[in-house]
């Protein structure tokens, strides 16, 4: 019997170390399984990552033609379109970007940029009204003696400098509101009745009413009116234009924005022109004046 018993213990032994045997075997065998499935995953991924950057960079490489054609072209293709011809730039302070690729466009299209640069909101009448400023707006109006002033009497004053802006010669409303300091201008000694008028000027995110009503005074007197902007710096500006009835564009600083915008005060077109939500088309297509 015992050695039967033996027998028995060393056979079932044996079939222990067999199971234990395979079972080792197994896991060992799809362990290099999974091993081998995720080098093979790494490869791939790696090869992958490859090609997006060899990908990112003939993009990147054909954004930057693009880019630099743009400029080259966008010149060539305004040359003259304002030659002689005055354009009022409403502004505030702080608008360097826009206002420089603005002025450059205009110069490049051969118009005559005047720069008005306004200090404060409002040409800061609700605080201060410079002494004889009535005396420039004729019957009807006296100094106002509290603020805020009344519309009408903005509205007024919009009016003047918009038709001192629209003619030649002497200009007393804007020579007494610069000579305040409530503007400044920047333009030729003398220079003629402007025959547009780009709107760029912003508070604090919010559309300047006065330098809205002299825009809107000017496109009265035939004057063509856009606003602009530029899209790192986000005034309201061009879709307060478009809801005045005037031309918009929101990417000034870029080539696209330089030709609408040329485009848009030679009155060779109409519209809103840009990246905004609300805007027609990026730039407006080439066509030609009959």
């Amino acid at each position: 019997m015992y050695n039967i018993r033996y027998h028995l213990a060393s056979l079932v032994a044996v079939f222990l170390a067999l199971t234990v045997g395979l079972v080792l075997g197994t896991v060992v065998a799809e362990r290099g399984t999974l091993d081998n499935q995720s080098t093979t995953l790494v490869d791939d991924l790696q090869k992958q990552f490859a090609q997006i950057q060899t990908d990112n960079n003939a993009l990147r490489d054909g954004l930057e033609r693009d880019r630099a054609f743009a400029s080259d072209v966008v010149p060539a293709l305004t040359a003259d379109a304002l030659s002689g011809e005055t354009v009022a730039i409403l502004v505030n302070g702080g608008r360097s970007n826009g206002l420089n690729a603005t002025m450059a466009a205009i110069e490049d299209a051969g118009g005559i940029p005047v720069v008005l640069t306004f200090a404060s909101p409002g040409l800061d009448l609700d605080s201060h009204v410079p002494d004889g400023i009535s005396e420039l707006l004729g019957e009807g109006f006296t100094e106002p003696v509290s603020a805020p002033v009344a519309v009408s009497f903005k509205s007024a004053v919009a009016d003047a400098l918009a038709s001192e802006l629209r003619e030649s010669g002497s200009r007393p409303m804007l020579d007494l509101l610069s000579g305040s300091g409530a503007l400044s201008i920047s333009a030729p000694a003398e220079f003629s009745g402007v025959d547009a008028c780009v709107l760029m000027t912003s508070f604090d995110g919010q559309p300047d009413d006065i330098s809205s009503m002299i825009a809107g005074a000017l496109d009265v007197r035939g004057a063509v009116v856009v606003g602009a902007e530029a899209t790192n710096q986000t005034t309201g500006i061009a879709v307060e234009a478009v809801d005045l009835g005037f031309s918009a564009v929101d990417h000034v600083e870029t080539p696209q924005g330089a030709y609408s915008l040329v485009w848009l005060l030679s009155d060779r077109a109409s519209g809103y022109f840009g990246i905004g939500a609300g805007a027609d088309a990026v730039y407006p297509t080439i066509s030609k004046r009959g």
